[in-house]
């Protein structure tokens, strides 16, 4: 048998192992295609929370469905897990633990998940991507790194949004979830929430007034004179 036909024997035998398990795979379980992004990726979590959460779904089965639901997330969600699980399926994620059995209540996936997926002028950003996106380019980043739980960040979300509408195609804007991403803003240095930061000048956290008019005043500000550096010839 050739290697061709070996490797397409055990991708069949995985497939009947599954469906005679009863389990649909992880990117199945989301309804999502292999090449989604991570923003897809976590729509299709939320989505997918909220319909089957056990607090809202009395079926005999919710739990399980939705530690099946969570395992996915938790594995699509991080690259590294991801690229295991494309080539090895479930089996090459027997030595990383997790079950999906750690979950949040339904209303925090009302409320508080994905707090920015849905507005277009804001890019949510993870460990995947920050050094990619932010770190390695020379774009103009202002960040909020934010935590679900604090209710001054869900005070500013509304401002926030309208900041990155002001000047969305002058600077880029982010956004940065420390509940998921703790080791990204930790590497960050964020100690308290939001906290407001311009890239890629990193240590230029924004300590003004949280108003609309200021936030876009203060980048404004930044960007001229990252222009007039520019224009002197200081780069």
């Amino acid at each position: 048998m050739d290697v061709i036909k070996l490797q397409r024997s055990i991708v069949f035998v995985l497939l009947v192992a599954t469906v005679v398990a009863g389990e649909l795979g992880f990117y199945e379980t989301l309804g999502i295609s292999k090449d989604a992004n991570t923003r897809d990726i976590r729509r299709a979590f939320k989505q997918a929370a909220l319909k089957y959460h056990p607090d809202k779904n009395d079926e005999p089965d919710a739990h399980s469905r939705f530690l099946r639901i969570n395992r996915a997330y938790e594995v699509l969600k991080d690259d590294d897990l991801r690229r295991k699980y494309d080539l090895h399926g479930e089996a090459g994620l027997e030595d990383n633990g997790g079950r999906g059995g750690q979950y949040q209540s339904w209303n925090y996936y009302k409320q508080d998940f994905g707090l920015y997926d849905d507005d277009p002028e804001i890019v949510t950003l993870s460990a995947s991507d920050f050094d990619l996106l932010v770190t390695s380019s020379n774009d103009t980043w202002f960040i909020n790194f934010y935590s679900p739980g604090c209710p001054p960040c869900h005070r500013l979300a509304p401002t926030w949004r309208e900041v990155a509408r002001e000047i969305d195609g002058i600077v880029r804007v982010g956004a940065v979830n420390c509940q998921e991403d703790r080791q990204l803003c930790n590497e960050q240095g964020i100690q308290a929430f939001p906290s407001l930061l311009l890239f890629p000048r990193r240590m230029e956290r924004y300590r003004g007034d949280r108003s609309r008019e200021e936030l876009v005043r203060y980048v404004m500000e930044h960007v001229q004179l990252s222009f007039a550096h520019l224009d002197s010839g200081e780069f």
